[in-house]
């Protein structure tokens, strides 16, 4: 499936008439990134300006801007030069954005042209005939004076490509536990996160009690929600408490967790989820942004020992529950209700929450020795993997089943991979065949 961030992070020579049709089939409405054009005017340059003085997006030209069966009527292909030539003699300073041109089939010139506006990229502000345009949903207006300080003063290393907000680059150190051994770290620790940009007006408050609280609900009925519940299952524990503020929260910094609940005293918490969101600690900064982080962590292996299991060590991570733990966290922070509830507290719109961009899995023993290697060969002399950071390729939907799996694929060779293991590419086309029941091909 085509969306907005996907064909903006789509390298050029990729993107084909199909994906244009699939994005205005999904996208038929004209939004804050997204704008249709059925001719070159000269309206379009303002919104070049408008995209690049807030979140970027993408103009596509030769594309009708309301319904019909057929909305790919293209335009000559002389108007990517003048799209060019008008950016260049209108915009102060002069810039242009990305443009590529998609040609129609049986036409000598006609083709789509896609203007792509890269806000990290484009001179802020952008000003056209002395003003600064900015995106409004589906249309353009003026910056005021606090929005035209705020571009003024804002520092570029916030910015970042449309549809790339990227996750904290490290992850938390692991609670521990007194246990076996003492002491005794998560088995593993799955994070990821978005960094979101901040409406104006956000900035001068705290976090909205009533919004964490729908936030927290929305995390109930979520995929991690799901995740918790199976990991519940495995370790045979007495359920979990639902998503609620524990622990540190303050004005700027609210803390939400689900736990699972056992008797044993020593391993109170043998899994556990927290979702943390956190305003910059100075009011009104003015390259404030709001980060947003999830970590899954689980004490299986405490958890065994502390209940008399002989031989923790013997417990590995299997592929399954690798991969249902790893779907759980990238799901529930592209789930709508969590995303929703994520765009009020920072004041957008949920059209630039972006997808995950980053996650880290952290192993507590060495990850070679917590996975089960059961068709795997481990190298000689590979040396110990602590885990891996895994980076989500832009151009696919994670919330597309099919493309979120692709993904999935490709960290769970990743993670493989790192820790020294070979043969985790052959056994995902085993599993993928079980899961979806179908035969598998002979390899």
């Amino acid at each position: 499936m085509t969306t907005a961030t996907s064909l903006f992070a789509t390298p050029a020579a990729d993107i084909t008439l199909d994906k244009i049709r699939e994005l205005v089939s999904q996208t038929p409405s004209e939004s804050l990134t997204i704008e249709y054009k059925e001719q070159f005017s000269s309206s379009l340059v303002k919104t070049v300006a408008a995209m690049a003085n807030s979140y970027g997006g993408l103009i596509l030209v030769g594309i009708k801007d309301q319904g019909g069966a057929n909305r790919t009527v293209g335009v000559p292909s002389a108007t990517a030069t003048q799209i060019v030539n008008a950016c260049h003699e209108s915009l102060e300073p002069p810039w242009q954005p990305e443009i590529i041109q998609v040609p129609l089939p049986d036409s000598d010139d006609a083709c789509i042209v896609i203007a792509r506006v890269d806000a990290a990229k484009a001179p802020r502000p952008l000003l056209l005939q002395g003003t600064a345009p900015v995106r409004l949903h589906g249309r353009n207006a003026i910056a005021d004076r606090a929005r035209l300080v705020q571009l003024v003063t804002e520092a570029a290393p916030v910015l970042q490509p449309f549809g790339q907000h990227v996750a904290p680059p490290r992850l938390p150190d692991p609670q521990k536990l007194s246990g076996w051994p003492d002491p005794l770290p998560a088995d593993f620790v799955l994070r990821s996160g978005l960094v979101l940009p901040l409406d104006e007006r956000v900035k001068w408050k705290p976090l909205s009690e009533a919004l964490l609280s729908a936030l927290a609900a929305a995390l109930n009925k979520s995929p991690i929600f799901t995740v918790l519940g199976y990991w519940c299952h495995q370790c045979g524990t007495q359920g979990f408490n639902p998503f609620d503020r524990r622990g540190y929260n303050r004005s700027r910094h609210a803390r939400l967790t689900s736990q699972a609940v056992s008797t044993n005293a020593e391993v109170p918490h043998p899994v556990e989820a927290v979702f943390e969101v956190h305003l910059p600690d100075r009011y009104g900064a003015p390259t404030s942004s709001m980060t947003v982080t999830l970590d899954l962590l689980l004490r299986h292996r405490l958890f065994l020992a502390a209940n008399g299991w002989p031989a923790p060590t013997r417990w590995r991570l299997q592929l399954h529950d690798l991969y249902v733990s790893l779907d759980g966290v990238i799901a529930a922070l592209i789930d709508q209700a969590v995303v929703a509830t994520l765009a009020d507290l920072a004041g957008i719109d949920p059209v630039v929450v972006a997808q995950p961009f980053t996650l880290d899995f952290y192993a507590g023993p060495p990850a070679g020795e917590l996975l089960e290697s059961s068709g795997l060969r481990l190298l000689p002399d590979a040396g110990p993997s602590g885990g891996a950071n895994l980076v989500a390729d832009p151009s696919l939907d994670l919330s597309n089943p099919s493309e979120r799996g692709k993904q999935l694929d490709a960290w769970v060779e990743q993670i493989a991979l790192d820790a020294g293991l070979l043969g985790m590419e052959k056994l995902l086309v085993a599993y993928r065949a079980q899961q979806e029941g179908q035969p598998q091909k002979p390899s």
